[in-house]
């Protein structure tokens, strides 16, 4: 799916140039560019967030209890199948 389109913009660049719509010193040129569809800019904005350290420590907290406990859960297997099979 496509977030944009690419397209031709007018821009002003630095030039010996001096036109209407750009500042002393400028001249207006064409350049390609590519637009995102403002469709699209919620989900690029919120990519562009600051990083949350809370969340990402909710999520390892929750991963790391689930393996120590999936540890000792197979653990306790291993207890009781290794004495199952001394009988």
């Amino acid at each position: 799916m496509a977030m944009g389109t690419e397209q031709i913009v007018i821009v002003c660049l630095p030039g010996p140039v001096s036109q209407a719509p750009c500042a002393s010193g400028m001249a207006p040129a064409a350049v390609a560019a590519y637009l995102i569809d403002p469709a699209q800019a919620p989900s690029i904005n919120a990519q562009n967030e600051p990083f949350d350290y809370a969340v990402a420590a909710t999520i390892w907290g929750f991963a790391f209890t689930f393996v120590v406990a999936l540890y000792l859960v197979s653990r306790s297997a291993g207890a009781i199948l290794g004495a199952i099979r001394s009988l």
